[in-house]
């Protein structure tokens, strides 16, 4: 009996320790998993900036590439215009006034000669010949002429369409430039970002890598705590029989006792038998 007790104390100071050990356990896994929840808390944080700043970028780089759209677009336009007022000016055109003025005054010689000098028929037919060539002529020249200013009027116009095409090319240019300084500013603050979310991560990683760990320990602690409160368990429940047996021993040689005093013939043997359990048992009850 005496060693039922020392096994169920030693047994029981097991049964604490782990839970203990358990316990302490327990507190260190918790304090790695309200570690990585903070953690995770503040990733979560990082990356909505993340996203914010994502979303601004790509709203940035689409408003630029419109505007580059639009700056290649009057860029394409005035280039056509420049390659149409080339071909303009490579037409043979030249300054027709001072040919003009010299018909005319040849015109009027003639006219004036006609009409002053005497002649003969065939002279005169021939002056008047060559009056008709030159005011066929000067009306040609005046043709090119009037031809030549409305050109020259196109390109004036088309230099005016050319370089509003510019510069409103350049503005779009600027928008362009502006806009992608800015995207890549909010680029950079994206890659920076992710680079702390990295960071994060990993810490969270190992904290929930130690927590796990902890827990696993925990669980060992709590199984072997288990065990040993089954051991507990089945010492008590040795000990109560071992104790009942005894119990029932001590009833029956009290009982017996008591018969064998109400016969005075069986007093002797009584005796015997109660001095032998007693013996064998170290009590005996008489009530």
């Amino acid at each position: 009996m005496a060693k039922k007790i020392s096994d169920l104390r030693t047994a029981e100071e097991k049964f604490r320790a782990l839970l203990n050990k358990r316990d302490d356990i327990n507190a260190q896994a918790a304090a790695f998993r309200s570690e990585r929840d903070s953690i995770n808390d503040q990733k979560r944080d990082v990356q909505e900036k993340v996203r914010e700043e994502r979303d601004c970028r790509d709203a940035l780089v689409a408003e630029m590439r419109a505007h580059k759209e639009r700056r290649n677009e009057l860029q394409r336009k005035a280039k056509e215009l420049i390659e149409f007022k080339r071909k303009l000016k490579g037409r043979p055109l030249g300054d027709l006034n001072d040919e003009i003025r010299a018909l005319s005054k040849q015109i009027e010689d003639l006219s004036l000669k006609q009409q002053t000098v005497p002649m003969a028929l065939p002279d005169e037919k021939k002056l008047l010949d060559d009056l008709k060539a030159k005011m066929t002529e000067l009306e040609r020249v005046k043709k090119i002429l009037t031809e030549q200013e409305k050109i020259v009027k196109e390109i004036h116009s088309i230099d005016q369409s050319i370089d509003e095409l510019f510069r409103r090319a350049d503005e779009e240019h600027e928008n362009v430039v502006r806009l992608s300084d800015e995207s890549q500013k909010r680029h950079d603050r994206v890659t920076a970002l992710m680079k702390d979310v990295a960071v994060l991560k990993g810490s969270a990683d190992k904290n929930h890598a130690e927590f796990v760990k902890l827990r696993e320990e925990a669980d060992a602690a709590h199984q072997k705590a288990v065990e040993m409160r089954d051991k507990i368990i089945e010492i008590r429940r040795e000990r109560r029989a071992a104790w009942k047996e005894e119990q029932d021993s001590i009833r029956a040689v009290n009982e017996a006792t008591r018969k064998a005093l109400d016969d005075e013939k069986k007093k002797d043997k009584a005796a015997e038998e109660a001095l032998e359990l007693l013996l064998k048992r170290k009590k005996v009850e008489i009530r």
